[in-house]
């Protein structure tokens, strides 16, 4: 049996690191207070705090104590939530109520999405790939052909889909997932995240280790790395249009492209330098961020460790801090529209606004 993801993936050093990473959000989310409390968290007290209107609550009643890093809702009342163990839990009330599905497994599933109510995908360690036609009710093993773990899934529509994960892995399918392909990435680093523009499949881009940020404007025929100057760990990227992009990642790391990511600026989140202070003893830094989305071309959230959550309403230039309510590190984070936003983490945290 497989406890919180570990297992013989094959997948050694870093998906290693990134298991631990997340396991050592529970571990050290009781000090999290006492960094924020003494000005330690860097880049806090450069940062305002966003107006009381951006309210959000646990929306959690399982008691699932796992870490949950997959979140995707396909409507302000429907939406699946993933973590290790195997877990993938359904609401259709807007979090009132969860139901457990049964995966068939004890793989961590990384990431999850679906294009409708009812055909879905799921991502998980072990090279291990799910699909179900009816909402989760059921999940099958789709052939993934490779051993490493896998970080995210995304589908342009029900047949075309993309799966990254350890290794330079990219995995294209045109059959919703009846074959996969390995797509040439000219890269071993790991991939933590594929973002495609919605209504444009032409324009996607794929972000991971050690500032890998890698684009096609061709739907995924080609990808070609982009010139990235801050060479930290990228866990999260969004774009508004071929243009406009964000990524984020280790050490608070922010940044933004105008040109569809020829060119790339740090923002003023809390990554700006010294872009070094970290937990002693932990493989993650008090200030990494992991997940980013944008609304619009102005507003836009950001979630991290230590129930880090900011906001900007201007496209980066100001972030705001955002009262999360929880000091439990944030990995997913997902807004079926303008007015609806989920958020996941350890110890089962899943937060609602």
């Amino acid at each position: 049996m497989e406890e919180y993801g570990f297992g013989n993936s094959g997948s050694s050093r870093w998906s290693g690191k990134i298991r631990r990473r997340m396991l050592s959000g529970i571990l050290t989310g009781a000090v999290a207070g006492i960094l924020l409390g003494t000005g330690l968290f860097p880049g806090a007290e450069k940062l305002s705090v966003a107006s009381a209107q951006d309210n959000w609550s646990f929306a959690d009643t399982l008691g699932v104590g796992i870490p949950f890093d997959g979140v995707d809702f396909i409507s302000p009342n429907e939406g699946w939530v993933s973590g290790s163990s195997g877990v993938i839990i359904h609401t259709t009330d807007a979090g009132k109520t969860w139901k457990p599905q049964n995966t068939g497994t004890t793989h961590w599933i990384h990431g999850i999405h679906f294009v409708d109510s009812t055909h879905g995908w799921a991502a998980a360690n072990n090279g291990l790939i799910l699909a179900t036609k009816d909402g989760g009710k059921s999940w099958d093993t789709q052939n993934a052909g490779i051993p490493f773990d896998l970080y995210s899934v995304t589908f342009t529509d029900p047949e075309s889909g993309w799966v990254s994960g350890f290794a330079g892995t990219l995995l294209h399918t045109t059959d919703g997932g009846k074959h996969w392909t390995k797509v040439d990435t000219d890269t071993a680093q790991w991939i933590m995240r594929v973002f495609f523009l919605k209504g444009d499949p032409s324009h996607g881009w794929a972000v991971g280790q050690e500032g890998l940020i890698l684009a096609t404007t061709d739907g995924g025929a080609t990808w070609k790395k982009q010139n990235n100057p801050v060479g930290k760990d990228l866990y999260g990227v969004n774009f508004v249009d071929a243009n406009r992009g964000w990524v984020v990642g280790t050490h608070g790391v922010i940044e933004y492209t105008t040109n569809g990511g020829q060119s790339w600026t740090l923002q003023n989140g809390p990554g700006q330098p010294p872009l070094a202070w970290g937990v002693a003893g932990m493989e993650r830094q008090s200030n990494d961020l992991h997940s980013v989305v944008f609304l619009n071309d102005k507003t836009g959230y950001v979630v991290g460790v230590l129930g880090t959550l900011l906001k900007t309403v201007d496209g980066g230039a100001h972030w705001a801090l955002v009262k999360s309510g929880t000091h439990l590190d944030l990995y997913g984070m997902d807004f079926p529209d303008g007015s609806h936003g989920w958020v996941v983490g350890v110890g089962g945290m899943i937060l609602h606004s």
